[in-house]
């Protein structure tokens, strides 16, 4: 891997890396097993990289598991780590790996902003494969909200970092993608000739390089543009069989979801419902038990719509019922504040009031009304910078709610919703000039405090425990109980926000032992 050309490790420790990268996919319980024991070698031996790796394919089998709640933890997780050490490529490709994960579950605006960042990062350090994939997840989503202009320009950008990875083993792949984003984005333009151009360009690629396959995307896109262009119906059938084949040959259906919509509103539209409807049935199965309410409710809405016009009022009677209550676990963003919040971020580089305006709009968690990661940095740095000057006691807290996956599974998200507002709330009571509250992603919360005594910090700790678990109680949820890990000392000059936030989290993780009391404190020196 040549990454880690960089940093002189031992060949033992690179085939381990090496091991992990391979199976992950094939086997992830696996993964996590071997990713657990190298962390305790990183640990170990204090190497926050290593660190990185661990918590980076454990995130990685939890992805191919489908437990989408434990891999954003821990690709948020390993996005810190790489950050400590610049490990620009590592990080980029969590931040991708994030995007791609809140994108699927409809977070909109925290899937453009890690596919963002991914590529300002990529830029930085030259890295013009992050920086392909980056900017092709940032054009799929803005194409999704109907941004097609955003979007051709960053189908552009990416296209042309991908051309310069000529050594690395997925150029094809991922250049194949890119020529799939570009011929459907052309025929939204109504360029066909163009659109006919990428399409040949594709399937070149693909007769020069066998090993290269295509998949569902490609088959959906040239459908699509042939029934436009074609007047040939044999030759439009052929191109359905493709795309119909290619749909049950795709083992991770929910990879491609933005083009089995497309194929599915296609197939309505051309009224082939003979082929329609065990389609959107099997769309639907596949994402059964799985944590997209984003995904589901969007079958839904298309299986009542077309069961409406069928006049099939009992299978619209049971889908409706379904669609409610996934409804209640997620409110839909509204496509016109996600295209203001892309029109802000894109004027970024050329205008300071527009982006004071986007931290002003999304520097506050929508969910909890807590301040978010946007306005995170700012506020701890200037925290730190005074307890440095003023020789006060400073200290991070990061806390996270027990078992809220079960939590979720068992009661829905709009439970779950329910009691990360509890812990927000009991946060912002605690509020004051020298103490900072931070919903950081997910189920994690930090605090960070200045001037306030170990034992003091203990105090409030275990006060924000009981009031949290009182509020569950008198609101007749499940019972939250919370694990808190705590790092405090009086930094110096060099000391940096990530060596007291490592620690608690660290801390935190450490505390867990079962439900309740679960505080630990540990000296920034430790």
């Amino acid at each position: 891997m040549k990454e880690l050309q960089d940093y002189n490790y031992e060949q033992g420790i690179i085939d381990q890396i090496e091991l992990m990268d391979k199976i992950r996919f094939e086997n992830p319980l696996k993964t996590i097993e071997l990713a657990c024991e190298f962390k305790k070698i990183a640990e170990k031996n204090s190497d926050i990289n290593l660190m990185g790796y661990a918590d980076f394919y454990i995130a990685d089998a939890y992805l191919t598991l489908g437990e989408f709640d434990n891999a954003i933890n821990y690709f948020n997780k390993a996005a810190r780590e790489f950050d400590a050490v610049d490990n620009i490529y590592k990080r980029g490709g969590c931040l991708n790996s994030l995007g791609i994960l809140y994108a699927t579950r409809g977070e909109i605006v925290y899937s453009l902003d890690n596919f963002k960042e991914a590529a300002s990062l990529a830029e930085k350090s030259k890295d013009d494969f992050v920086a392909a994939l980056a900017y092709e997840n940032y054009a799929e989503i803005s194409d999704n909200i109907k941004d097609s202009n955003i979007s051709m320009e960053y189908a552009m950008k990416a296209y042309k970092h991908i051309l310069k990875c000529n050594q690395n083993p997925r150029q094809k792949t991922i250049e194949i993608i890119i020529l799939t984003t570009l011929a459907k984005l052309y025929y939204r333009f109504g360029l066909f000739d163009d659109t006919k151009k990428k399409i040949d360009q594709i399937e070149d690629i693909v007769r020069k390089h066998p090993d290269e396959k295509l998949c569902v995307d490609f088959y959906i896109t040239k459908l699509i543009y042939t029934n436009k262009v074609s007047s040939s119906k044999e030759e439009k059938e052929v191109c359905l069989k493709e795309a119909v084949k290619a749909y049950y040959d795709t083992e991770y259906k929910v990879d491609y979801f933005l083009y089995i919509f497309d194929f599915l509103h296609f197939l309505k539209r051309t009224d082939r419902k003979d082929i329609l409807l065990a389609l959107v049935e099997d769309f639907d199965e596949s994402v059964k038990g799985m944590d997209f309410p984003y995904i589901q409710t969007r079958i839904l809405d298309f299986k009542i719509s077309l069961y409406d016009e069928e006049k099939d009022k009992d299978k619209l009677y049971k889908e409706l019922i379904r669609y409610r209550r996934y409804n209640n676990s997620y409110k839909m963003l509204t496509t016109n504040s996600i295209r203001k919040y892309i029109s802000i971020q894109n004027s970024l580089e050329d205008s300071k009031r527009a982006n004071e305006l986007l931290k002003e709009q999304v520097g506050i968690d929508e969910l909890t009304g807590l301040s978010n990661r946007w306005r995170l940095s700012s506020k701890v740095e200037a925290l730190l910078t005074r307890a440095v000057t003023e020789k006060k006691n400073y200290a991070v807290e990061m806390l996270d709610i027990d078992h809220f996956k079960q939590i979720n599974d068992e009661n829905g998200h709009h439970v779950g919703d329910l009691c990360l507002i509890i812990v927000a709330t009991a946060l912002k009571a605690i509020e004051s000039n020298d103490i900072y509250c931070f919903r950081y992603g997910g189920d994690e919360f930090l605090i960070f405090y200045l001037g306030y005594s170990d034992e003091k910090i203990l105090e409030m700790a275990n006060n924000l425990r009981d009031s949290i678990l009182e509020m569950s109680e008198l609101r007749d949820l499940p019972y939250v109980y919370i694990s808190q890990g705590i790092c405090s000392g009086i930094p110096e000059k060099k000391s940096k926000v990530w060596d007291y936030s490592s620690k608690a989290d660290t801390a935190m993780y450490s505390a867990k032992r079962g439900l309740g009391k679960h505080i630990k404190l540990v000296n920034c020196t430790e």
